[in-house]
């Protein structure tokens, strides 16, 4: 089988509309057959070097003449058809399969190239069939390189809304479009609103194509407010927003083949697209803390790893089956996830992983499991909990603080009610100063968004004295040098200065000479 030509894609638009015509009840003779297409398996070396064969599920399909459609159906879920062919004439006949799922009452999912013509698979011909006669056209099946990719593709989105009906109950409602060309000339795959573009080597990249799937489920079914522009595997300090979709798409896309027993379900790999086994080009394991090892939730695969975690199980078809990780103590099912994506997280102003961690506590969705939640964030020093010195909010509260001594461990994260979820923090401590003495005051080891903002307040705990918000113009830990001017108690303030997060941790140190 062959991918149809550029010639025939431009009759993609007029093969639409004879695909919707009625076909009568009765049938002169019947077309069957099954498609299939040839699959590149992969591992974290990138691609193995075996091709397996799957079946084409759920296309669109025609019996067509040369110049006209004379019937329509579709694939089942193992690629075989049986279409009634109603006829009279002696023709040339052949059958084609489309990247499209018209026929499909409740699944709306077509692969294009960048000009939106659908792409499509040709049987051979027979020529001068007989009406009366029925054709069984055999196994056909789309190769590496022949129209194996497209199908590909095309797999990957039913894997994905099959995934959506199992967590809302229904496939999406809307078309989603997957555009893709072997020579498109997309070099980085992106997602907006309901449209996927695929890079052009992205054919067999399971993982990626998955990933792409997942923002435009975000897109239409829950929020995101990422910037978007460059990001890495090992970027330790992205903007908070495109960390958390990042994070987010990538736990969601590999969710889809963790949920139907994928091997390696794990294993988030990107390849060049070569021939030949390997080819990989980067690759994570959602389980090993220890590779691209960030803290914080500006990392996008400390953000993966953390909701990864909730619904993974010893039974997960990963690198170590019947194993779970030590910490990692929750085996929840994804709808528990899927309740914060589509609830809480839908009216927040920013969506970031805080947003994540105050929706699972949300009143609203109640999903509990503190220690067991804390257990997983910590793994990444993700630190969305009270410090040791909480409440201290007010002067009144204030603890003391001592020069030279250890850092004092903070973070911004206020839960007075105790349910799990935060609120904005203020830390007040009281320093006692001698007159003559200079003090160095500073916040140290940021993680998260700590974003400090310092300040010095006099004995009567209003009356700022010294204050500072980023250490430069690329640090936004902060400093303040002061010299006591009495021997007396004084007041260190450390708020969260203006930025898209509310929360973070940090270290406290004062010093003297």
């Amino acid at each position: 089988m062959r991918r149809v030509t550029s010639r025939v894609l431009r009759f993609a638009v007029p093969l639409l509309l004879l695909v919707l015509a009625a076909v009568p009840a009765q049938a002169n003779w019947v077309a069957s057959g099954t498609f299939l297409y040839e699959d590149r398996e992969l591992d974290q070396t990138g691609f193995t070097g075996v091709i397996s064969q799957k079946p084409i599920r759920f296309a669109d399909l025609d019996i067509y003449d040369g110049k006209k459609t004379i019937a329509t159906g579709k694939t089942d879920a193992n690629g075989a058809f049986s279409i009634s062919v109603i006829d009279s004439s002696v023709r040339t006949v052949k059958v084609r399969v489309f990247t499209k799922t018209n026929s499909t009452a409740d699944l709306f999912v077509k692969v294009t190239n960048q000009s939106n013509s659908v792409y499509a698979g040709v049987s051979a011909n027979v020529v001068n069939h007989s009406p009366n006669v029925n054709v069984n056209f055999g196994t056909m099946v789309a190769t590496v390189g022949g129209g194996g990719e497209v199908f590909n593709i095309f797999d990957q989105a039913v894997y994905g809304a099959d995934y959506v009906k199992v967590l809302k109950g229904t496939r999406p409602s809307q078309l989603v479009t997957l555009k893709w060309a072997i020579n498109g000339g997309v070099g980085v795959s992106y997602t907006s609103g309901s449209t996927v573009t695929l890079r052009d080597t992205a054919g067999y990249d399971d993982m990626p194509i998955l990933h792409e799937w997942g923002h435009y489920v975000m897109n239409n079914y829950s929020k995101q407010t990422s910037p978007g522009g460059t990001h890495y595997l090992s970027g330790c300090d992205e903007d908070l927003r495109l960390s958390f979709d990042e994070g987010r798409a990538s736990s969601f896309g590999l969710s889809v083949r963790r949920y139907y027993g994928m091997p390696l379900c794990n294993v988030y790999v990107k390849t060049d697209g070569g021939s030949g086994p390997g080819h990989m080009v980067n690759w994570y394991d959602l389980e090993d803390a220890t590779q691209y090892p960030c803290t914080g939730d500006t990392s996008e695969v400390a953000v993966s790893r953390t909701i990864w975690d909730i619904s993974d199980s010893a039974s997960t078809t990963d690198m170590t089956p019947g194993v779970e990780d030590s910490q990692d103590r929750l085996a929840l099912p994804d709808a528990e996830v899927w309740q914060v994506y589509v609830g809480p997280i839908k009216l927040a102003t920013y969506v970031t992983h805080e947003t994540f961690w105050d929706g699972w506590f949300d009143p609203t969705v109640a999903n509990g499991y503190f220690a067991e939640m804390k257990d997983n964030f910590n793994l990444y020093t993700i630190e969305f909990w009270q410090d040791a010195y909480e409440p201290n909010n007010t002067v009144a509260q204030a603890k003391p603080i001592a020069a030279n001594d250890t850092p004092l461990h903070l973070t911004y994260f206020y839960d007075p009610d105790g349910n799990g979820k935060g609120e904005a923090d203020i830390d007040i401590f009281k320093l006692t100063a001698t007159s003559g003495m200079v003090y160095t005051i500073e916040t140290l080891n940021l993680l998260s968004d700590a974003n400090t903002y310092l300040a010095l307040l006099d004995t009567n705990g209003t009356t700022v004295l010294a204050s500072n918000d980023n250490r430069s113009t690329s640090d936004p830990s902060s400093i303040i040098v002061w010299t006591a001017p009495r021997s007396a108690v004084f007041y260190v303030r450390s708020t969260h200065a203006s930025d898209y997060g509310k929360y973070g941790s940090y270290d406290l140190r004062v010093t003297t000479p």
